[in-house]
């Protein structure tokens, strides 16, 4: 799969959920657990199913996450061609210094992979994946794009989240973003 996909991570400004916590930093720099950040399981989920490009969108507040990735060496992701890279947003004349979301940055980061495919991700859920099985469904389907989802209830958070109507043959019908209720029991993991 590493010579197929690559990844990209969205690491996100901030939360209303998580204010303070964000107020400094992105959310993908938040300790987790006292040694780990938000982004870390993400960044191992993407190597432990062999990914060895990665991009990491940076939008604001990204000092404390840059000074925390590194070189990318603890996750071995600081290879010649491939590896890990720190998107920052940028300024010209037609930007204002911003990502507007996650397509923005992805055009700017295509010029860089040598992969067919990717693998958008997002910080902001803890969670440990092998996206391999999926990657290989994906294939098989000759869908534009797949997304990941839980049906396990838990995961479901009142005026938060994205929540997917699903058909029988596994294709997304209608879908619910920060909903008062969610109506549907699929809950994307972004």
């Amino acid at each position: 799969m590493n010579e197929k996909a690559f990844g990209l991570i969205y690491t996100g400004e901030s939360n209303n959920q998580l204010r303070d916590i964000t107020y400094s930093r992105s959310i993908a720099a938040v300790p987790f657990g006292g040694r780990y950040r938000c982004i870390d399981f993400i960044l191992s989920n993407l190597v432990n199913t062999g990914v060895t490009n990665v991009g990491v969108i940076a939008q604001k507040n990204y000092h404390s996450l840059m000074d925390h990735l590194g070189s990318g060496k603890e996750w071995d992701l600081h290879g010649k061609n491939d590896g890990l890279y720190i998107l920052p947003p940028f300024l010209t004349r037609d930007n204002v210094g911003v990502y507007n979301g996650s397509l923005d940055a992805l055009h700017s980061y295509l010029r860089r992979s040598r992969q067919e495919y990717v693998l958008l991700c997002n910080s902001l859920i803890v969670f440990n994946a092998n996206f391999t099985d999926m990657f290989k469904s994906y294939l098989d389907s000759g869908c534009d794009v797949m997304m990941l989802y839980t049906k396990d209830p838990e995961m479901q958070r009142p005026e938060y989240g994205t929540y997917l109507d699903i058909d029988p043959t596994g294709k997304v019908i209608d879908i619910e973003i920060d909903p008062t209720k969610p109506r549907y029991e699929n809950t994307s993991m972004d």
